[in-house]
């Protein structure tokens, strides 16, 4: 038999690009809500309809996709949103909400359809999404104004209406476009919120390891997937998916280009990561490397061989896998059992055994690892996909119809694996990949910009546990002088700042990394102001890198580092300007938002303010760290109104119906009684107050507002009056400022 090296570091691949073009898209609306159903060995693409049919595409890399035409014709079904398909009991079920109005169930016996009405209209508002359990239990999830809603289906064409609210699923207002993921026992529950005709739309997430309708949490950063560069943003309404390496996971998404004309929504599709409970990604819009596809592949029998074993007929791969590996085997029955074997070499074997009455039974050499009966939802008279994965510590763990049946320990590592031959049977498709335990999450190429956590190096790493919200991440320890490498993809050639969140037992670590423009010596000094974990994010230097895929070594000198997480942003400084003098905006360089677009921010008689109700502005870019702001407040004596300036801005956005909170930084806040600071995550969080007291009659205020490392300090005159530390701080971004109201507007401010 041949055998596939153990190389983790895969050749040569094809590249592809967000946002994706799809033959046949809708002229108007595009792709628009995309999801994707892997089944046997195929991706099934559908997106909401703008017409009276819902379109079809196939893809065996997600990359060239094939248009297969309407799958459903039904005029009750006109304008259907977001349609989603599973597949249960042998057949294929849709759910979607035509025009917003409700829900039907569908009814195939092909993912292609032609699918069939089988309910009556639901209700329940929008963006109906299907979940089965390891069980075989089947729910319905849908949007909800107070977060995401989640419903029993007691059968394949019935929901119970008398729905159980999911809080941590909540976005602080509309909340929609759910779904969820099982992996490694734990349930990840995506959702999206903001509003879609928002560039601050995006895509979030809950973990929970108990069940899927209840015990979710929300880890410090639930974020997955928002953007709002001109070239890409509106990111959301995503479903995830098992990726062609048979390990790995995706995540498939649209984004809306709001500064087109007309606006259009676009599918993209990126790789997830995991490290315990937390899932985390980077949207991608630059060219990046294709999937990584399976070391053997094949549909039907025309690449196995045919072997005798025991006096019975096996269609076996003609290749050994590699000692850890994925592998997956699809097939029809036609007889009473299906009997798969793995791990051959020498006529020594495993064998997985699954039979019509619902029962299995696993053996290696005569032993039995697992027996036990096969869940509901899977029928003898449709396709069976097996999938197996053999472990670096031995232990193998089963699927069925991608739910986790059993987890043993094997003796059986490398070898072919296949199936009994019987007449009747009907073979789909067949793969193997070296990957598992998402070890691909290695060597994937990681985002710059972006955030990646550091256990997804190419060489083993010592894995260092820490807490959130009760379940387990994991940090990675870099010994001293050892290399750990990263493979990048960055958007531009250009000097970047480098954010570590670390700890170490030395006040000074040292770092060094290699790139392809040489040896770079980097210096994180940590002050003692860490989180309950004792981590500490910090600037640690920046580093110049060319443009394209390539990879990055460090080494850590002194002792060892323990790092959680590295963060790159293109490096920027803050210009010293004026930006407003005498009540007047004295700069082009300040970008206005608001329901006035460029006029939303004027002069008025109190100043440079709102010209009606509400107005704000952005200066600089994301990369600005620390710098001082100087101003002039004009303050009214009524509490009408009210002044903030922003420090350290990323992913702002506005929109006439959305939450107000649409940013990450700080926002100080100055009205009739004092000056609030607080933490701005598409929510907000209060961190500090002044109250003026005597000051408070005066009409104006001479403040100063500081962003230096973790620190946030305001002063009026030369006197301090707030300084918070941050133990999880911004450490960079833009500024920012933002008048409601009336009365309250900049006489002055000066940035340097």
């Amino acid at each position: 038999m041949k055998h596939v090296s153990e190389r983790k570091v895969w050749g040569k691949m094809g590249k592809y690009k967000n946002p994706l073009r799809l033959e046949n898209q809708w002229s108007e609306y595009e792709c628009g809500d995309p999801f994707i159903m892997r089944f046997n060995g195929l991706y099934y693409f559908y997106c909401s309809s703008a017409g009276e049919y819902i379109k079809c595409w196939t893809s065996e890399n997600l990359i060239d996709f094939t248009y297969m035409g309407s799958v459903c014709d039904d005029p009750l079904i006109t304008g259907a949103y977001a349609p989603e398909v599973t597949y249960y009991k042998g057949r294929f079920y849709m759910i979607t909400s035509p025009k917003g109005s409700g829900h039907y169930l569908l009814e195939a016996e092909n993912p292609t359809g032609p699918f069939r009405i089988i309910s009556d209209n639901y209700g329940l508002a929008i963006d109906g999404s299907f979940f089965v359990d390891d069980d075989g239990k089947e729910y319905m999830l849908r949007a909800g104004h107070n977060g995401i809603v989640i419903h029993t289906m007691p059968f394949p064409n019935q929901i119970d209406v008398n729905g159980k609210l999911i809080p941590a699923a909540y976005l602080n207002y509309w909340t929609e476009g759910p779904m969820i993921l099982k992996r490694n026992g734990f349930y990840y529950l995506t959702y999206t919120g903001n509003h879609l005709l928002s560039k601050g739309y995006r895509v979030a997430y809950s973990v929970s390891e108990t069940a899927p309708d209840h015990g979710y949490v929300n880890l410090k950063n639930r974020t997955l997937l928002i953007e709002n560069d001109p070239e890409f943003h509106a990111l959301g309404h995503s479903s995830s998916f098992l990726a062609p390496d048979l390990d790995s996971y995706c995540i498939a998404y649209h984004s809306f280009d709001l500064d087109s004309n007309p606006h259009r929504r676009s599918a993209n599709i990126d790789r997830l990561y995991f490290n315990g409970a937390r899932m985390y990604c980077n949207p991608i819009w630059w060219e990046q490397a294709a999937h990584r596809m399976p070391d053997f592949s094949c549909r039907g029998t025309e690449k196995l061989q045919e072997i005798t074993l025991e006096q019975n007929t096996y269609w076996v791969t003609p290749v050994e896998t590699t000692a850890n590996y994925t592998a997956e085997w699809n097939v029809k029955p036609g007889s009473q059992e299906i009997h798969l074997i793995y791990g051959l070499k020498e006529k020594r074997f495993g064998s997985i055994r699954l039979r019509r009455d619902h029962t299995y039974l696993i053996l290696e050499c005569d032993e039995e690892k697992a027996s036990g009966r096969l869940n509901d939802a899977i029928s003898f008279d449709g396709n069976i996909t097996i999938r197996f994965a053999v472990k670096t510590d031995g232990v193998m763990d089963v699927y069925i119809n991608d739910k986790h049946l059993c987890r043993y320990p094997t003796q059986f590592e490398e070898g072919v694996f296949g199936i009994e031959k019987k007449s009747s049977d009907v073979i789909g498709y067949i793969a193997f990949s070296s990957c598992t335990e998402g070890d691909g999450d290695k060597y994937a190429d990681k985002a710059i910009p972006g955030r990646f956590d550091a256990i997804h190096c190419w060489e083993e790493i010592q894995k260092v546990p820490f807490h959130e919200a009760g379940l387990t991440i994991y940090a990675g320890l870099l010994a001293t002088e050892k290399p750990y490498t990263y493979s990048v993809n960055v958007k531009s050639a250009g000097v970047y700042r480098l954010i570590a969140k670390m700890k170490s037992t030395l006040r000074e670590c040292e770092i060094h990394a290699m790139t392809e423009s040489g040896e770079t010596i980097l210096t994180g000094s940590l002050s003692g102001i860490c989180n309950e974990g004792g981590y500490e994010k910090v600037w640690i230097g920046n580093l110049y890198l060319e443009q394209g895929i390539q990879k990055i070594v460090f080494k850590a000198y002194g002792d060892d580092v323990i790092i959680d997480a590295f963060e790159f942003v293109r490096h920027s400084d803050a210009t010293p300007m004026e930006v407003v003098k005498d009540g007047s905006l004295v700069t082009d360089s300040l970008r206005i938002l608001g329901h006035k677009s460029t006029k939303s921010l004027i002069h008025k008689y109190c100043g440079f303010t709102c010209a009606e109700n509400h107005g704000m502005g952005f200066l600089g870019e994301d990369g600005m760290s620390d710098y001082r702001i100087a101003c002039v407040i004009n303050l009214n004596s009524c509490d009408t109104g009210d002044l903030s300036i922003y420090l350290r801005v990323t992913k702002e956005s506005w929109f006439h119906a959305q939450l107000a909170e649409a940013l990450f930084g700080y926002r100080i806040r100055i009205n009739v009684d004092g000056i609030r600071l607080y933490r701005e995550s598409y929510d907000e969080k209060f961190l500090a107050f002044y109250s003026f007291g005597e000051l408070s009659s005066a009409a104006k205020q001479e403040l100063t507002m500081e962003a230096k490392q973790s620190k946030i300090t305001v002063s009026i005159g030369d006197r301090v009056v707030i300084q918070y530390v941050d133990p999880e701080p911004y450490l960079y971004g833009k500024i920012g400022m933002e008048a409601t109201g009336e009365g309250f507007g900049l006489e002055y401010l000066r940035v340097y």
